[in-house]
């Protein structure tokens, strides 16, 4: 029952996945877990829950992935072998062969399915104070939703109650003095109509609607004017939808508008080309990279389009209510794009992968001139067309030990649960923009968190406080190496200002490079052999 799994399991994966940079650090191993609310005690909507929430004591609310209630049969079979100290079975029971047989069996599948239910409830890890052991658990990380375990002790727990009850039913003569022999059947037919009467309420209370199956063509595309009966979609070789989506449970999340989800996910079924969206868990790392990268301000060719099979068109699937964001997000996709659709429900853009090419050429062009026409003062190696006032360039040239550097002779490496001071001390008041450039390839890399503290220097209160997700802030993504950036404003001249780099629990090694501190209302240009930037976006140059 184990090995053979195993064994396919393994041979699916080796044969059908290449990808060796899978994350190794799903969200959830500590969130997703089970808790004694969903497996003890019924259902919200029961009347037992009910009148326990208002007389007994106020109960727990609990997500969803760990309600696995197992029933009160179940409940109160549990309840009798904990007072019976786990000793399940009846020693005259011994006498009928099959009880022999199927013993050792039933002590063996509970005894798993007890330790399989500690584990799903997190024990002792997901104990405040007891996380730190979660390092140590190596590839059972993987188990995110470990909340979904509690469903081997349902099923456990319920084939044992029914089995020892049939057998007490069974051996039962009466009580003492042999009266009520006729007991035999309520304790056999009692539990049976206790589960049906559970069953019931749950399935009256549990609102359930028929919808149109759109997995139907006919269904879905039933209007002429639908976007399938109108356009010829075998001269696309994927759909894009936009705005994008990158929903897991790994290094990036960019969320979708379910309708527009529909959509195109319908579209691929029926059409049969394929979507670049993502909704998944554990993409690898470096395809996430490259589809994130494509979607980005371009400040190079993107990298997947050396990936795609040939120069046919890629069909922009774009929900209408969202035009004006798409304009800005994703001007260098539109640019050359060609109308093919646009109806009420979804507008369709042909775009060649050539043309987004030629897109990433025009926007350095257009920072080259920018450049030569606004950049009159130097300040180091930035120019601008304005004094900068307070500024912090920090481009650790002298770190050259770093595995990966983005820009100069060097750059920063640490671990991520470590304290990564960028600035403290003193900043004039006014608005700012923090932007740094972080290694992105390796596992954890966009989830990087960012701290800023502002303390009134006399009294040493806390003036302001900021937190930020850097993958909440991605702008661009280089060679691997991702741009990130956010406003905040010091609020007093007499103030300390704290920005630092800190993931607590995450014990993974992180680099960072070119990090930059200026005013929100001015602009800073640099030029590099290869490279040149804006306000720390870089853009590869094509003419060297």
């Amino acid at each position: 029952m184990v090995l053979l799994p195993f064994l396919l399991l393994n041979i699916w994966i080796h044969w059908t996945n290449y990808a060796t940079d899978r994350p190794a650090n799903p969200y959830g191993f500590t969130t997703y877990i089970g808790y004694w609310e969903g497996i003890i005690l019924p259902y919200e909507q029961f009347p037992l829950y009910q009148w326990l929430d208002r007389n007994i004591i106020q109960i727990r609310r609990v997500d969803f992935e760990t309600q696995a209630y197992i029933g009160l049969v179940a409940v109160g079979f549990f309840l009798w072998t904990i007072r019976r100290r786990f000793r399940l079975f009846d020693p005259a029971w011994d006498e009928m062969a099959h009880h022999r047989l199927q013993k050792r069996y039933l002590y063996g599948i509970f005894t798993a399915s007890l330790l399989l239910l500690l584990f799903s409830c997190g024990f002792p890890f997901a104990i405040k104070g007891m996380d730190w052991m979660v390092r140590f658990f190596g590839p059972l990380r993987q188990f995110r939703g470990l909340g979904r375990f509690t469903w081997a002790f349902y099923y456990t727990i319920n084939v044992l109650a029914f089995y020892v009850l049939w057998h007490k039913s069974l051996y039962f003569k009466g009580f003492q003095g042999a009266r009520f022999p006729w007991f035999r059947w309520v304790i056999l037919l009692g539990p049976l109509v206790l589960l049906g009467y559970e069953a019931g309420v749950f399935q009256k209370n549990k609102k359930l609607t028929l919808r149109e199956n759109l997995a139907k063509r006919e269904v879905f595309a039933k209007d002429p004017n639908h976007w399938l009966n109108k356009v010829d979609f075998s001269q696309f070789q994927a759909l894009l939808p936009l705005p994008y989506y990158h929903v897991g449970s790994e290094n990036i999340w960019l969320d979708f508008d379910f309708r527009h989800y529909t959509k195109v996910q319908a579209t691929a079924l029926h059409t049969g080309v394929p979507d670049m969206g993502v909704n998944m868990s554990r993409t690898p790392v470096g395809d996430m990279v490259k589809s994130v990268q494509l979607i980005s301000i371009p400040g190079q060719i993107p990298a997947i389009l050396a990936d795609l099979p040939s120069n046919r068109p890629i069909a922009l699937m774009i929900e209408p209510g969202r035009w004006e964001d798409v304009q800005q997000r994703y001007r260098h996709l539109i640019a050359h794009a060609t109308p093919i659709y646009d109806g009420p429900d979804l507008r369709i853009l042909s775009l060649a992968p050539d043309s987004i090419r030629l897109a990433v050429r025009e926007a350095t062009q257009a920072i080259v001139q920018e450049m030569v026409r606004k950049s009159a003062i130097a300040s180091g190696p930035w120019r601008s067309e304005r004094p900068p006032g307070w500024l912090l360039i920090q481009s650790y040239d002298s770190l050259t030990t770093s595995p990966h550097i983005f820009q100069g002779k060097g750059a920063y490496s640490g671990m991520m649960s470590d304290t990564t001071w960028l600035w403290k001390g003193r900043i004039p008041k006014d608005p700012y923009y923090l932007s740094m450039w972080v290694y992105v390839k390796d596992d954890m890399g966009m989830t990087h968190e960012v701290k800023i503290i502002e303390n009134d220097r006399d009294d040493g209160h806390e003036m302001h406080f900021q937190h930020e997700g850097l993958r909440f802030c991605l702008r661009q993504i280089i060679n691997g190496w991702a741009l990130f950036d956010l406003r905040f404003e010091v609020y007093s001249n007499n103030s300390t200002t704290s920005i630092f780099l800190q993931k607590k629990g995450v014990e993974v090694p992180f680099c960072v490079d070119e990090v930059l501190i200026k005013r929100d209302d001015v602009t800073l240009y640099q030029r590099s052999p290869g490279w040149v930037s804006r306000d720390n976006f870089w853009y590869e140059l094509f003419d060297r």
